[in-house]
Parts: structure tokens; sequence; C-alpha cells
């Protein structure tokens, strides 16, 4: 497959996860915030409405960046994958197992794909949780903000690699693995059959592995919420956030834990795991899909 059809297919993948994701990712992010039960709980304990409000905030800039990254990360993930495949051919590398190969090429896809994305995720989930009056763009407003501390566009970069990469090969693998069982167990007798064994291995994978990977997540998270505090120089909106972005990940790690407990690293722990599930197999399932019918590969 060449590189064009790669790109066109990590491109129509990302537009179509990106849109029935972003929504769901918007209250995740406003539900791991400090200041979720200030803003987002009424006094009886019970969800404001305020929660799901402007779902598609900061979507801007994270369909841009991740229409960019879901074609640097398919580009890198099949070469890399192919001269794995090609040297195992050749009969180099055959004693390496296959799942080592697809964790190795989604590492190295997955680096470069966080650089791309970082940016991109702090001007979103700063928006995602703007509070300010006037009808003005999220997005833009937070850019305007961050523009004199671009640094602070990379905050949390070290944790989302930490949190995405073991997350992502471990996914990649289980997809391959499941693909190919299931393919083993029923063989495809047409591409609608194939497409079926890819969404339900993409699902299964991202079920597997969205759960364990949520405290790391909510650390990311509050990482990058406190840039935009200390950038909007307000309390309004992470009050108990302030200056988290200054110290380390285990530091914010251990601050949320004497304040909010174990039950705070697992914040919207639940909506995660359906993001995680439903995204996987829309990403994954509309990448190879595009591949099937639009480029006929398989």
């Amino acid at each position: 497959m060449c590189s064009t059809d790669v790109t066109l297919a990590a491109i129509m993948a990302a537009l179509a996860s990106e849109v029935i994701i972003h929504p769901m990712d918007t209250i995740v992010t406003r539900m791991q915030s400090a200041n979720y039960t200030q803003i987002y709980k009424h006094t009886n304990g019970s969800i404001s409405q305020s929660l799901y409000k402007g779902l598609y905030q900061g979507f801007g800039s994270t369909l841009i960046a991740g229409t960019i990254g879901s074609a640097a990360f398919f580009t890198t993930y099949e070469t890399t994958k192919s001269a794995f495949e090609d040297a195992r051919s050749a009969g180099y590398l055959t004693s390496v197992p296959r799942p080592v190969g697809h964790a190795v090429s989604s590492a190295v896809a997955e680096l470069l794909t966080c650089a791309i994305v970082n940016p991109a995720e702090v001007l979103k989930q700063n928006a995602q949780v703007f509070q300010h009056a006037g009808g003005k763009c999220p997005t833009i407003e937070m850019l305007r903000m961050l523009r004199k501390r671009p640094s602070s566009l990379w905050a949390g970069y070290t944790t989302l690699v930490v949190s995405q990469l073991p997350g992502m090969c471990l996914a990649f693998t289980l997809y391959e693995m499941f693909k190919e069982a299931l393919l083993e167990i029923r063989p495809a007798s047409g591409t609608g059959s194939q497409l079926q064994a890819i969404v339900l291995s993409a699902c299964a994978a991202g079920a597997c592995t969205s759960l364990p990977f949520v405290p790391i997540d909510v650390v990311k998270t509050r990482m990058r919420l406190a840039v935009g505090e200390q950038a909007t120089g307000s309390h309004q909106v992470h009050k108990a956030g302030t200056g988290l972005s200054r110290v380390g990940a285990f530091a914010v790690a251990g601050d949320i834990l004497r304040k909010e407990g174990m039950s705070g690293l697992f914040r919207g722990s639940a909506m995660t795991c359906v993001a995680g599930v439903v995204g996987s197999g829309l990403y994954i399932g509309c990448y190879e899909g595009s591949k099937l019918y639009f480029f006929g590969e398989d």
C-alpha cells in the first residue's frame, strides 16, 4: 500500500473518530479537572447541566492535530511493520515473535505522534473547561493566552508518552492477535466479514487497555489544565490545581491522593472505557475499512 493511500485512510479514520469521541472526551476532561465538584456538580451532589454544555469546545485544534497525527502514526506504523515482516521473510529476525514487531512498530509511531498531538491536547483540554463569557472562541482565547509561553504547549508530554506508549503498544499488539485469531476461527468470506473481525478486535483491544491507564490520564489532565490556569491568571476554573504544572507527575498524583483519595485517580473511568471501546472500533475500523473499500488493500 502506497504512503498516499495510508495517509488518506488515516485522515478518514481521524475525522470519523474525532467527531464521535470528542464530546465524550470533553466530559472526561471536565470530570478529571480539579474543580469538578465545584463547577459541574450541585451542592446536593447531582450533576450540573454545565457538564454537558459546549461538548465541542476545543474541537478545532484536536481535529487538525488529530488528522496530522493519525497520518504520521499509520504511515510510520505500516512502514515499520512492513520492514519487520520483510526482514522475517528474508530470514532475519525469525526468532523475534511477531507481536514484538507490532509492539515496536506502534511504539515508534506513537513517539512521533505524541510530539505532534500534545500542543493540540493542551489547547483542547483548557478550551473544554473554558468558563469565560462573551461568546469568545475558547481555543483561540487559550492560544492567545499561551502564545507568550510556547513551551507550555508541551506540558504533560512525558506523561502523555508514559500513558500512551504502553497502552498503544498493548492495544495494537492485542488488536493484531485478536484479528488473526478471529480470521483463523472464522475465515473472512468477503470484505464485510473481514471488516467485522477488524472492528470486533479493535473494540476488544480498546476495552483491555482503557481502565489500567486512567490514573495516568487524570494526572496528565491536571498538569495541562494547570497551564491554562496560569495563563489566564485566574482561579475561577482550577482552584485546586494551581501550580501543578511546575512539579512532576508523581507530585501531582500525590496531591490528588491526599485531597481526593484513590477514587480521584480513577475519576471518569467509566466514560474513559466507553470512549476507549468506541474510539478504537471507529478509529481502526475506519482506517482498515478505508483500505478495503477505497484502496482495495487487505
